[in-house]
């Protein structure tokens, strides 16, 4: 029950991380951008839309797995004095959630041809959210927290 508790508080963490200025800014203009593309190429309307686009939404998916490495993976030093020893396996897990949210956000937008404008905001905004529970997680894992 302890996981759940803390994965909830890393979740948290991760989407508090979204009002840091230099990401708030990216976070509001890929919203802008998105409502703007929204209108002017309206995906749902065109017959451009596949039902298969609808996956592009699993990308989030990647959050909840940064979130899992960072509390199965966390690092048990509690003394912040000491040098850490970050946790190879959970480092190198974190690298693969990363690298593997870049390439769906890469995929995503190739596959929706006729309006990527749109489909690039909606990446953008869910790596932004991505990016927050990756480096909550990348904390956890290392034992270095700001």
């Amino acid at each position: 029950m302890e996981y759940v508790y803390t994965a909830l508080r890393f979740s948290e963490w991760a989407l508090e991380f979204i009002i840091i200025p230099p990401f708030f800014f990216a976070f509001v203009l890929a919203g802008i951008s998105f409502v703007w593309a929204g209108q002017k190429q309206m995906p749902f309307q065109t017959h451009l839309w596949k039902s298969h686009h609808w996956f592009a939404l699993t990308h989030m998916l990647f959050f909840a797995a940064a979130i899992v490495v960072g509390v199965v993976w966390a690092n048990p030093e509690l003394n912040p004095n000491l040098s850490h020893l970050a946790n190879r396996s959970g480092e190198l897990l974190l690298d693969v959630v990363t690298c593997g949210s870049l390439v769906s956000c890469v995929f995503w937008i190739w596959r929706m041809k006729g309006f990527r404008r749109y489909a690039t905001s909606l990446m953008v905004l869910a790596e932004l959210i991505t990016f927050g529970a990756v480096c909550v997680a990348g904390m956890s894992v290392s034992g270095d927290w700001l």
